[in-house]
């Protein structure tokens, strides 16, 4: 995955113990490591760099979960916010729906430099089997942490707008998108408020979930 012929004795006995032989886990410490510099790629070779030539000083998370999430705080703000916002519209996604729903407009000129960190770091890679481009995101547990990083009321406005997306796009044709509608539409509804915005949100919701 590192592109790399080998890798120094320490990081493969490190990675060995901490993922315990779990194939993503080992994955995500590898590159946990190379986003925190302690391992580098020289051509084809994994250098460890470290003071003492150990790892047995790290301070280094013991769950994969954990490991995710310190990936997603090293990205910078812009970036975590493009992979946050993504991870709402669902394990895949389009460039165009990503733009459209972007609450940051100054951002969204950057989304492509945003993608490209993403696809570099294994997050979420580009998809063109199907014939129109989309990313996906490397493993849904990096979505529902993504996703679990935004605040209940950041959620509830980009459900909101993604479901406003949804019907604006394919006004002519939305019966193939009512599944996610009722999705999006619940999801934007705070129902514990009860007030009347989010009964009417909940309502459309039930409409397209019928």
């Amino acid at each position: 995955r590192l592109g790399v012929r080998s890798l120094p004795e320490p990081v493969s006995t490190f990675i060995r113990q901490r993922a315990g032989g779990h194939p993503f886990f080992s994955e995500e410490i590898a590159y946990a490591l190379v986003d925190a510099g302690i391992l580098q790629i020289r051509d084809d070779e994994g250098v460890l760099v470290t003071q003492n030539g150990g790892l047995d000083h790290l301070d280094f998370p013991d769950t994969v979960q954990g490991v995710i999430t310190s990936r997603i705080d090293r990205l910078n703000a812009p970036t975590q916010l493009t992979l946050k916002v993504a991870s709402v519209i669902g394990p895949t996604f389009t460039f165009e729906n990503l733009y459209d729903v972007h609450p940051v407009a100054a951002d969204r000129e950057n989304l492509h430099e945003h993608l490209h960190e993403l696809a570099r770091l294994d997050i979420a890679v580009a998809d063109t089997s199907e014939g129109e481009a989309k990313y996906v995101f490397k493993h849904t547990l990096i979505q529902e942490i993504a996703y679990g990083r935004l605040l209940r009321a950041q959620r509830r406005q980009l459900h909101r707008s993604i479901a406003e997306w949804l019907e604006g796009t394919y006004a002519s044709n939305r019966d193939p998108y009512f599944p996610l509608l009722a999705y999006h539409w619940g999801r934007a509804a705070n129902v514990r408020a009860g007030t009347e915005q989010d009964l009417d949100l909940a309502r459309k919701a039930l409409y397209y979930a019928d």
